[in-house]
């Protein structure tokens, strides 16, 4: 930090920009608000020990730390949190202050004098080179260095600053005096805690070094781990701009200024606040000599790569690509290994859609582990086994790789890196929900696994008290698979309340609540889709959009075929296809594909659908895809059904619906048993009468299963389909009772949901 500047952010006695007590160096100053503290510093080592408990005395002792190093805060609000930790000695903190502001001058020079007998005798009340000490010295060298007129300012500021305690006390009486009832009151009081705290922040004047690097690292830590905590985007701008009016050249101010236009979004500002971050640190001589050259050379290269990431993370590849060309051409110049393999790793980054882009990210780990940068070999590990996943390995496979970046992690204490490799193993086993399980449990209980044991770790590693730890993308990815996981298997309730978790923890504005808004919109979308509310979910399909277009314009799809716009759904969904599978988004390629095929069979052409099927079941065998390949499999057997060939239908079926029933969602359980009950009643046509009958016994006894599982999720619209069957078996059956009843369900959620308008035995 430039001396020059040292003096005009750091010392407040300015007169038209004439700076009068830095001309001895101080870097500290005497406030109203220090005063107080030292009142309060005083008072404690006067009370004696008998007078004062144990507890108490530990809660003062807790409560010094953040008073001397933080920024200045109203009186109003030190007595409140001194009356917290010690009653007793609020009220005598708060008689000495009124003595001192309501008599003369001379009681603050005499106060100020008795401060030095702290240090005398053989064993004195407060060590000089202990926290304590060090502040007293400093408040006592800052107040004699002031002249006369600086003192009396200093004196008519100590007045002031008592009499807005006061003022605010007398408010804060009367608020609770006039609140009616306890809802009322405890409303009142939470509006009056924001409000002290903006004036809080409104009304502290320039921060001295100590308290201007402790509010910084302060903030930094809560934008890190609990953004919850930290101030509003706003709030915290507002301060910085404080900041940096009296010190321009505060690097690091400039520094958090960027990451806190990263919480809003503004590529603008959070581009201005990087780059006058490293224009700083070249100016002010911050950065010293690396790799036998001048710092600015250091800083220049990392400014590139730090801008390069930057427009990476707004999608700006052309602007990225060009500052990664920068930083890679002054990094060589410089022969700095390290900075090259960042860019090594950004080169991946910005190339991973093309088909070589392993070889570089291979090359990466490499020269990471022989550069001895375990944090970019790891990243680099977790990125190879995402990719390999993506392309169909086996499951051991990978489990091995990421066995191998935990020793890693584990060896050099990488706790952030930690959490990303659980969060990417519970994706993996989601993921291998619909892939070949290798594992004896179910893939879907795995991903529950380590999604769990990710929270039971962050719960582990408290920051500070109320302040929760690592509220981090991984925490929220696997927070967001636990709902989805949930909502499959119609738990709605508890898919609710992790969201409800998820909204608290994440706030709208934060940088990562673009994945608990898509993950909401996904399951209110399904949900509304399964009780037959097209309407509702149509207008879902906006919100969806905007977080993912793939999903979005998929879901539109959905809902178009739900309302028999056969032809709209079908352009949307080959303009979809030729996207996805530029993009060799394989999953998204194969859920299309079954679209397709059934607006085909809902058109009458099952012949049509095959072909689409059968590029649907070979994608899925080759990137290992079971779940997909047996649901696949499952429209298959249904179009079978459709061309009149049941019993190879049937025989299908027994192939593919193991998976399905073992670890598949409610829905695709109750279509699966649907379809199956189809199959006996189809096949049992040609048998004869008595076995015919257990047939169709035995289609109602799989009716009932598939009944309650799509009961489960809520889904009105396949109730109705059910019903409907059980009716028509029943009536052959001659159960005249049992006909009746499912006849009047049907009957009552056919007048509540729309119709389709086509064939009930066409609908999967």
């Amino acid at each position: 930090m430039a001396s020059v500047h040292e003096s005009l952010y750091f010392n407040p006695m300015m007169t038209n920009g004439v700076v009068h007590a830095n001309v001895f160096g101080i870097k500290d100053w005497v406030t109203p608000y220090k005063i107080a503290v030292l009142v309060l510093l005083n008072e404690m080592s006067r009370t004696g020990e008998g007078a004062v408990s144990l507890m108490e005395r530990r809660r003062l002792n807790q409560l010094l730390l953040p008073l001397l190093q933080g920024p200045d805060i109203t009186l109003s609000k030190l007595y409140k949190l001194i009356e917290e930790s010690c009653p007793q000695l609020a009220n005598s903190v708060q008689i000495r202050i009124k003595l001192m502001a309501e008599g003369e001058l001379k009681d603050m020079e005499q106060f100020f004098d008795d401060l030095s007998d702290s240090f005398s005798g053989t064993e004195p009340e407060v060590h000089k080179t202990s926290v304590v000490g060090l502040f007293l010295r400093h408040m006592i060298l800052a107040y004699s260095k002031l002249s006369f007129s600086q003192v009396f300012k200093l004196y008519t500021a100590l007045q002031q600053y008592f009499q807005n305690g006061e003022k605010k006390t007398v408010e804060d009486a009367d608020m609770e005096l006039t609140s009616r009832d306890e809802g009322e009151r405890k409303m009142e009081k939470e509006e009056l805690d924001v409000s002290v705290r903006e004036e809080e922040v409104s009304c502290s004047g320039p921060l001295s070094q100590k308290q201007a690097e402790f509010f910084l690292s302060q903030q930094a830590s809560l934008l890190k781990n609990d953004e919850t905590k930290a101030l509003t985007p706003a709030s915290l701008q507002k301060e910085l701009n404080n900041l940096l009016k009296f010190n321009p050249d505060f690097a690091e101010a400039h520094y958090l200024s960027y990451l806190n236009n990263l919480r809003v979004q503004d590529v603008f500002s959070s581009t201005h606040s990087l780059l006058h971050y490293f224009d700083r640190l070249i100016l002010t001589g911050a950065e010293s000599k690396s790799n036998g050259e001048e710092g600015y050379g250091r800083s220049l290269r990392y400014a590139a790569l730090n801008l390069a990431a930057l427009h990476c993370r707004f999608g700006h590849y052309q602007q990225a690509e060009l500052a990664l060309q920068e930083a890679i051409r002054i990094a060589q110049e410089s022969n700095d290994h390290v900075c090259l393999q960042h860019c090594l790793s950004w080169l991946y980054v910005l190339g991973q859609k093309r088909s070589d882009s392993y070889v570089l990210l291979e090359h990466s780990v490499k020269k990471a582990v022989h550069f001895g940068l375990p944090y970019l070999a790891s990243l680099g590990i977790q990125s190879l086994v995402q990719q390999r996943a993506f392309a169909g390995k086996t499951a051991n496979k990978l489990m091995d790789a990421l066995k191998d970046s935990d020793l890693l992690h584990w060896k050099h204490s990488l706790s952030e890196l930690i959490d990303i490799s659980i969060a990417q193993k519970t994706a993996i086993w989601r993921l291998y929900g619909r892939r070949k399980s290798c594992s004896l449990s179910p893939p879907s209980t795995m991903a529950l696994q380590q999604a769990q044991m990710l929270l039971s770790m962050n719960s582990l590693e408290a920051v500070n008290a109320g302040v929760q730890q690592n509220n981090t993308e991984s925490f929220a990815v696997a927070l967001c698979h636990l709902a989805e996981l949930h909502a499959e298997q119609g738990c709605f309730a508890a898919a609710s309340e992790v969201l409800k978790h998820l909204k608290e923890r994440f706030p709208p504005n934060s940088q990562h609540a673009q994945l608990w808004m898509l993950c909401d919109q996904k399951i209110q979308f399904d949900r509304a889709m399964n009780d037959g509310k097209y309407h509702l979910a149509d207008s879902l399909v906006t919100g969806i959009t905007a977080l993912n277009s793939i999903e979005g314009v998929y879901r539109k799809a959905v809902v178009l075929q739900a309302q028999n716009q056969m032809s709209e759904a079908h352009k949307l969904l080959q303009k979809l296809l030729v996207h996805c599978q530029k993009l060799k988004n394989t999953e998204m390629v194969i859920s299309v594909l079954l679209s397709v095929a059934e607006l085909y069979w809902r058109s009458s052409s099952p012949t049509i659908a095959l072909p689409m099927l059968l590029q649907a079941l070979a994608l899925s065998k080759e990137y290992r895809l079971q779940y997909l390949a047996s649901e696949t499999v499952l429209n298959l057997a249904f179009a079978q059904l459709i061309l009149g060939i049941p019993e190879q239908a049937l025989s299908l079926l027994h192939m593919a619906i193991e998976p399905i029933l073992a670890d598949g969602a409610i829905l695709d359980k109750g279509r699966a048993m649907f379809l199956v009950a189809k199959c006996q009643v189809a096949s049992a046509a040609s048998y004869d009468q008595p076995k015919k009958a257990e047939a169709l016994e035995a289609a109602i006894e799989n009716l009932n299963e598939a009944k309650n599982y799509f009961a489960k999720v809520d889904c009105k619209e396949r109730i109705r389909d059910v019903v409907y069957f059980q009716a028509r078996l029943y009536h052959t059956l001659g159960k005249t009772q049992e006909r009746n009843r499912c006849a009047m369900l049907f009957r009552q959620l056919h007048q509540e949901l729309p119709s389709h308008g086509v064939p009930l035995i066409n609908h999967l």
